[in-house]
């Protein structure tokens, strides 16, 4: 029988997913800190999961996380963004470059970043292209 490792029900919370168990979240988890270890991870995806107000901290985790090389793939909102040029350089000041984005869809953002290093900013540094809009819901 398969069994879950131990962080596999902290995972979705750390990651703004909400628990996909039944059972009660950790109460360790925290939004920003994955239980996992430094540069251990090839891809990280980012569906949807920036919604908080500190978004910088996820994108740190998902810096340290990711190995040398590593991708990280954001959808989200097109509505939230005002600048997207704003976002894809505070993103860069993180330690990722831009491989790829579309910005077709009139729902959705898609972009493909890759890790090059540490973030080049230090923790006070201020990121304005961080701060997303509030969803925009339409009625149909």
């Amino acid at each position: 029988m398969f069994e879950e490792p131990e962080w596999a029900e902290a995972a979705p919370a750390a990651l703004g997913l909400g628990s996909v168990t039944s059972q009660p979240r950790p109460a360790a988890a925290s939004q920003s800190k994955v239980p996992l270890e430094d540069e251990s991870v090839d891809v990280a995806v980012f569906c949807l999961s920036l919604m908080g107000t500190n978004i910088r901290d996820f994108l740190e985790e998902a810096n340290r996380v990711l190995r040398p090389g590593g991708l990280l793939k954001v959808a989200e909102v097109s509505s939230r963004f005002e600048d997207v040029r704003v976002f894809l350089g505070a993103v860069s000041k993180l330690g990722f470059k831009v491989i790829s984005k579309d910005l077709t869809n009139s729902h959705f953002f898609l972009f493909d970043f890759q890790k090059t290093g540490p973030p080049r900013v230090g923790p006070k540094a201020q990121l304005s292209g961080l701060k997303l809009q509030p969803c925009l819901y339409k009625r149909r």
